[in-house]
Parts: C-alpha cells; sequence; structure tokens
C-alpha cells in the first residue's frame, strides 16, 4: 500500500510540471506583437519554472488526489492485470475520466480561470499524467505469474 502514496505524489509531481510546461508552451505559441521578439527554448523553460508553484496548488493536490485513487483502483484490479500493455491502458483510461473531473473539482475550491478550451486539454493531461505514472511504477502494479495453478 505504500506504493499507493508514491504514486499520488508522483502523479502530483507530474501533474504540477506538465501543467505549467503547457501554459509556457501554449503562451508561447501566441503570436508575439509585431515589436517583439518571439520568446525562445530558455524563456519557456524559465517561464515553467516559474509557473510550478502556481500550478502545484490546484494541479498538484488534484493530481495528488488522483493518482491516490487512480492507484488504489488499479492496486485492486492487480490480479487482472498481467501485462504492462494492460496496465497503461487502464491507467490511461483512469486519467483520462480523472482529468475529465479536474475542471469541476477547480471549480469547488474556488479556483477556476479555466475556459472551455482549456477545460477540454484536462483530460489528455490527466492521460499523459497517468501514462507517465504507469510507466515509472509499472513493476509495482503487475500482479507476479502464478505457476502452480493450471491454466483453465
Amino acid at each position: 500500500m505504500k506504493f499507493v502514496f508514491k504514486a499520488g505524489i508522483l502523479a502530483a509531481v507530474f501533474a504540477t510540471a506538465i501543467s505549467a510546461l503547457s501554459v509556457a508552451l501554449l503562451s508561447a505559441a501566441v503570436p508575439p506583437h509585431p515589436d517583439t521578439v518571439a520568446p525562445g527554448i530558455f524563456d519557456i523553460v524559465r517561464t515553467a519554472l516559474l509557473l510550478c508553484p502556481i500550478t502545484a496548488v490546484s494541479c498538484g493536490s488534484y493530481g495528488f488526489l488522483a493518482g491516490l485513487a487512480g492507484s488504489a483502483l488499479l492496486n485492486f484490479r492487480r490480479r487482472r492485470i498481467r501485462s504492462v500493455t494492460r496496465l497503461l491502458v487502464e491507467a490511461g483510461i483512469a486519467g483520462l475520466i480523472f482529468g475529465f473531473l479536474f475542471p469541476f473539482f477547480d471549480r469547488f475550491v474556488g479556483q477556476s480561470y479555466l475556459n472551455g478550451g482549456q477545460m477540454l486539454f484536462c483530460a489528455p493531461v490527466g492521460a499523459l499524467c497517468a501514462l507517465l505514472c504507469g510507466v515509472v511504477l509499472r513493476r509495482r502494479f503487475l500482479a507476479p505469474l502464478d505457476l502452480t495453478q493450471a491454466p483453465a
């Protein structure tokens, strides 16, 4: 059960970092004014690092809660998960669902700054965070093969 808590922390870190990087990349994609210069890679990375404390408040806290719930669900289904592919598919589906629910959490805690386009972006980011957690913690979730039982 200790790895469920580790998965929650890892999901919070991924949610914070990916959200900050997404905001930095999306803001850099906006065409600059004619008198300004487009941001470079150093500017984007610096902006993402400066955004991490801001995204940690809503995205990181929700990532932690979703990581706890998702890893507990995968731990409950552990006997049925025999391959990395199945683990990643189930983690991706859970992440997609939890990502879709993020705007409701954001509205509930009273920090909703999301518009319609950004709300659609939450589900793929949730799936990406879940897939990354599944890849990193795959050995913890895969059930060992029981060779003592004959196939049915």
